[in-house]
Parts: structure tokens; C-alpha cells; sequence
């Protein structure tokens, strides 16, 4: 193959690879926010304010920051651990506020930039193996170009581009893969002010990943397996020109020992470290845990070989013990591939493609451990976390795919029938994917997909609920926050949303009902602002109207500026003939916010109203929020 064809093969790869992702992706760019989009995002005051990037010189108290502000204490944590992903959408933010196709543009660029890393990093692997020789004639292009393809197209990579707040895994697989693209690089240069500047390159990315997201810790360790086992490096050597990656592991144990002491008021307790992201009100026992994510990382699996039932909020029993039968049946599994890649390693060592094959199965092992295993999280399963992972089962059906390609019987139909192959899965996947994309067009869509999948995950159906809810369909949405709280019964925000739904369809005594129950699981939601407000909202329903005006006094004495509490007050006053109260909290919202015409409106309906209090306007309709 002269250079000329090779540079072609290498423009035609890029471009398919450039056209496929765009192809798959550049069409949702429009599609809403969703989910924890608004947690971490809209609605994170923590991220909407670009000081909160100077936190290291304030720790202690940035890491109790989002608890004082009323949110979940989880959002310092995010922030601490990921500045550099929450740099990336704060940059977003600046330039285009919250219009999610700017978001997404860059999301779909990283998708793709990791597919070309994909195939520029198999093809130096390959290029560079002691054993290229041993390599039949095509390998350097099919393998690279079909694990790519693979990745590329495949709809599990859905929930990190589709999905903004994702880009944590997105963007730190980008910069997985360049560490490695770099170190490797790095090898076998001639020059030594390139060789510096390779290996240094690789650590200052490796860093960045880091502070991206937790699963760019395993980097290090992959570098020494792929340098052992591909190049055949003798381990001392693999080490000793790894140490400067070696030497960047204790950054993410240092950050969250140094967070989980913050926020333990300077204690260190090893335990506090390991469940910093646990639940508060429910942790997960770690050993239970452990054992769930066994039967988890085999419907990872599953998923990657037949992506079917994909979903944004999982419903996952828990397992406790190792002696449960689909654990056993699973982890029999997980062993009989691992041992049967190893078997094929141990006898092929001198084949590029079973040294790639066995080392790309433990990269699978290896970096889902850090959120099936290592620390337990929330949410016992999410698709976004087999987006790293899933690249080192790629490149293992690539490889045997290609030595299956090269099987000596019928060698001429097998060459022609294995591409064919190849090509109709990587069809029927981007098919897929499209179809998984349309789901997230719309809030609605996405949950009524998750709940048809999940029926007895509470928060799945609260989220339909508060879809509905947002597009005025409150009967829909009164029912979605039923069913969660039947499902849970101590969910307290289920509770809270069904009042508010409850109070649009105008039945106060149910809202009130619900609010209340609310309040008896949970005395401190007696004393949150909205959870009040919402109380005084049922009262004025009722006709309680002393009651829920003493509500909105307590409220705006802690909170001057809560501009429903004064707005509710002042429409509470119109409708008991007090005007001159009605228009003093209409002139406060006012000062808060600049009065739109509905505003306007009514403080000249109550102006009017006090000049000429014999021919009064009639009072405007109570409207909620």
C-alpha cells in the first residue's frame, strides 16, 4: 500500500466516521433540557455563578455552600470533583445562557472526536505492535474503523450526547483517550523534545480528566496493561516510563478525602470519604451493593450486544448476597468471558489482535469498577456509565470479528460475508439510535417511555407528572404524583407537587391534604418557604383567608424577596376589600423585579379602585405562580 492510499483510507475513515455522527445526532440539537439538566444547571446557583470557580481558595465553605442555599449538598460535591466539566457548560452558559443547541453542538463534537480517537489510537496500537507482522493483510484498517464505527453508532452513547449534563462522561472519555493517544505516541519517537512534549501533554490531560469526572482515574493503570500486554514492555520498564501518570493517581482520593472532611467539620472518618455521594436519608449498604452491581455490569453487557429496554431512570433490585441465583448466574458469565479472552490471549500471544482483545475486556472490567463498585452511588444503574466502558467491548468484537474475517475456511466468501455483516449491525444500531433520540424530543415522551419501563420507580412517574404539569395537563399530572407517593410514601416532593396540581384544578382542601402529609413525614418541610407558601395557597382556597395571610407575613419576614408570598398577599387583600394593603405588596414586586403588564394591570385596577371605591373593579382572578 503506497502513502498516497493510506492517506486516503485515513481521510475516508474520518469522514464516514464525521458524516455517521452528525447524521445521528445534529437533528436533536433543538430538543428540551432534561432532568438533572435543571439540577445541576437552570437551576444550580452554584453554576450560574462564575466566582464559584475560585472555590479552592474558600473550601471549607463552598462545600456546605448548595445545604445553606436550601439545595442538595451533592451540587458543591459535583462542582469540587468536576470543575473542569462544569468550566466546559459554564462556558455554554456565557456565551449562548440556556438555549440547549449550543450545549448540544459541543456534546455531538466530543462524540465524535472520541470515535476518531478510537480509531487513531487502535491504529497506532496496531502499527506499532512487535507483532504487526503477524497481522493479515486488511487488519490495520477493519479493526479500527469497525470498533469506531461500532462506538460511533451504537444508541447507548444516547444518554452522554443527547443527554447535556452528560458531557461529565463524554468529555472525560475525550480526555481518556487522548492520554493514552499522547503516552502512546510518546513511545516511539526518535526525538526527545517530542518525547517530552508527548509525555507531558499526557499528564496535563490526564489532570484535566481528573477534575472531569472520577473514571479517568483507571488511565494510569490501563497505559502500563496496554504497554505489558500489547507492546510487550517488561513491566519494570512499563512503570518506570509510566511514573508520571502513575504519580497523578492521588489527586481524585485527595479531592474527596479533603470534601468529605470539609463537610464532616474537619474530621476524617474513611467511611464518610467512600459514601460522599451516598444517599443521606437511605445509603446504600456497600456490600449490598457490590453484589447488585454484578447482575448490573451483565445487563451492561446484554445492552451492548442487544441495546433493548434503554432507559433514564433504571428500575434494579437489590441483591445482598453472592449465593443469590442471578448473581451467580451472571458473575458465571462475566468469568467465562474473561477466561475465555484469556485463554485465546495465552495461546495467540504473538497476534496483535488477541493482546488487544484480552487488554480491551479488562479496560471493560476495569473502568466500570469506579461506579459499579468502588463507591456507591445513588442510582444502582444509568446507561451514560457504559460509555467509557463499552469502547473495550467494541474493540473486542472488532478483533474477533477481523479473525473471524480471516478464517481459512471458504476464506473467499468468509472475507466478503464478515464486512457484510459488520455493516448491517452498524446499520440496524444508528437505526436504533435514531430511534432512541426521538424519545428525548420531548419531556413528556422521555418519561412516558421511562415509566412504561419502570413502573414501580417513584421518581420516574414524578417526572411524568411534572411534565404534564408544565404543559397545564393537571389531571394527567395529579395522578403521575399519586402513583409516586403510592409507590413511596415517604417522597416528600411528590406530595408538594401534587398540591400545587391539586390547587390548579381548584380542590384546596385535597391540596391541603397532601401538603400536610407531607409536612408530618417531614417537620423540616414545615419550615421551607415554597412548602408554606403552598399551605397559605390551599388556605385562600378554603377561604381561610386570616390563616393564609398570617402564612405569607412569616414568609416574607424571612424572605423579603419571594415575590409569590407578596403577589398571593396582595390578592388576598383585593378579595377582602383591603386595596390599600393589596397595592402596597404590588409596589414591592415592583422594586424585586421589573413589573411585566400583568403587573401593571393590577396596580392600576387598584389604584383605580381606591379613587373611586364606590364603583370598584372586580377583583382579578387568583392565579397560581
Amino acid at each position: 500500500m503506497t502513502r498516497l492510499d493510506g492517506s486516503w483510507i485515513h481521510a475516508a475513515t474520518i469522514l464516514t466516521l464525521v458524516v455517521v455522527c452528525a447524521g445521528l445526532y445534529a437533528w436533536t440539537v433543538d430538543f428540551p433540557m432534561q432532568f438533572d439538566d435543571f439540577m445541576y444547571m437552570q437551576n444550580n446557583p452554584i453554576f450560574k455563578d462564575t466566582s464559584s470557580f475560585n472555590y479552592p481558595i474558600r473550601f471549607a465553605e463552598f462545600t456546605n455552600l448548595a445545604a445553606k442555599m436550601g439545595g442538595d449538598p451533592d451540587l458543591s460535591t459535583n462542582f469540587i470533583l468536576r470543575p473542569v466539566a462544569y468550566a466546559s457548560l459554564h462556558l455554554n452558559y456565557l456565551l449562548s445562557g440556556f438555549d440547549p443547541r449550543w450545549f448540544r453542538v459541543v456534546n455531538i463534537l466530543i462524540h465524535c472526536a472520541n470515535a476518531l480517537l478510537i480509531y487513531s489510537l487502535l491504529s497506532l496500537l496496531l502499527l506499532r505492535s512487535p507483532y504487526r507482522s503477524a497481522l493479515p493483510s486488511g487488519s490495520l484498517i477493519f479493526i479500527p474503523v469497525t470498533a469506531a464505527l461500532l462506538f460511533v453508532a451504537h444508541p447507548l452513547a444516547t444518554e452522554s450526547v443527547t443527554y447535556i449534563i452528560q458531557r461529565f462522561t463524554s468529555l472525560s472519555t475525550l480526555l481518556y483517550l487522548l492520554t493514552l493517544w499522547f503516552y502512546f505516541g510518546s513511545l516511539n519517537t526518535a526525538s526527545v523534545r517530542r518525547l517530552w512534549v508527548l509525555r507531558s501533554s499526557a499528564v496535563v490531560v490526564l489532570v484535566l480528566g481528573m477534575l472531569t469526572k472520577e473514571d479517568v482515574f483507571t488511565a494510569p493503570m490501563m497505559a502500563v496493561l496496554i504497554d505489558l500486554l500489547v507492546n510487550g514492555t517488561r513491566l519494570v520498564l512499563a512503570l518506570k516510563r509510566s511514573l508520571p501518570l502513575l504519580l497523578c493517581l492521588p489527586i481524585i482520593p485527595a479531592l474527596v478525602i479533603f470534601t468529605s472532611m470539609a463537610r464532616h467539620d474537619g474530621q476524617f472518618r474513611f467511611e464518610n470519604a467512600l459514601n460522599i455521594v451516598n444517599r443521606i436519608d437511605d445509603p446504600v449498604n456497600h456490600w449490598h451493593y457490590i453484589v447488585t452491581q454484578i447482575t448490573v455490569v451483565g445487563s451492561y453487557l446484554q445492552h451492548i450486544f442487544w441495546p433493548v429496554g434503554l432507559n433514564i431512570d433504571p428500575e434494579w433490585p437489590m441483591y445482598q448476597s453472592l449465593l443469590e441465583t442471578p448473581v451467580i448466574l451472571v458473575l458465571a458469565a462475566l468469568v467465562t468471558l474473561i477466561t475465555g479472552v484469556g485463554w485465546m490471549w495465552r495461546h495467540n500471544r504473538n497476534d496483535p489482535r488477541s493482546c488487544i482483545a484480552f487488554v480491551f475486556t479488562l479496560w471493560f472490567f476495569i473502568t466500570v469498577s469506579i461506579s459499579s463498585g468502588l463507591v456507591p452511588l445513588p442510582d444502582l444503574m444509568a446507561d451514560h456509565r457504559t460509555y467509557l466502558p463499552s469502547i473495550g467491548i467494541f474493540i473486542l468484537v472488532a478483533c474477533l470479528l477481523d479473525r473471524l474475517r480471516n478464517w481459512t475456511w471458504q476464506p473467499t466468501l468468509i472475507r466478503k460475508l464478515v464486512p457484510t455483516i459488520a455493516a448491517l449491525c452498524i446499520s440496524a444500531l444508528a437505526w436504533t439510535t435514531c430511534v432512541r433520540n426521538e424519545v428525548w424530543r420531548t419531556h413528556i415522551s422521555l418519561w412516558e417511555d421511562s415509566v412504561a419501563k419502570s413502573p414501580g420507580k417513584y421518581r420516574a412517574w414524578s417526572n411524568l407528572g411534572g411534565a404534564y404539569s408544565y404543559l397545564g395537563r393537571e389531571e394527567e399530572a395529579a395522578k403521575c404524583f399519586h402513583k409516586s407517593i403510592q409507590i413511596e410514601p415517604r417522597f416528600g416532593f411528590g406530595s408538594f407537587n401534587l398540591s400545587n396540581s391539586l390547587l390548579r384544578l381548584g380542590r384546596p382542601q385535597e391540596a391541603l391534604n397532601a401538603v400536610t402529609k407531607m409536612i408530618d413525614l417531614n417537620k423540616d418541610a414545615g419550615t421551607q418557604p415554597d412548602v408554606v407558601y403552598t399551605v397559605g395557597l390551599s388556605l385562600v382556597g378554603l377561604g381561610r383567608y386570616d390563616e393564609a395571610l398570617a402564612i405569607f407575613k412569616r414568609i416574607v419576614e424571612v424572605m423579603p424577596d419571594h415575590v409569590h408570598a407578596h403577589r398571593a398577599s396582595a390578592m388576598v387583600y383585593r378579595k377582602t376589600n383591603n386595596p390599600q394593603l393589596a397595592l402596597e405588596h404590588y409596589r414591592i414586586i415592583a422594586k424585586i423585579q421589573p413589573p411585566d403588564e400583568n403587573l401593571l394591570s393590577e396596580i392600576r385596577k387598584t389604584e383605580a379602585v381606591l379613587e373611586n371605591p364606590l364603583n370598584p373593579v372586580s377583583s382579578a382572578n387568583f392565579r397560581l405562580r
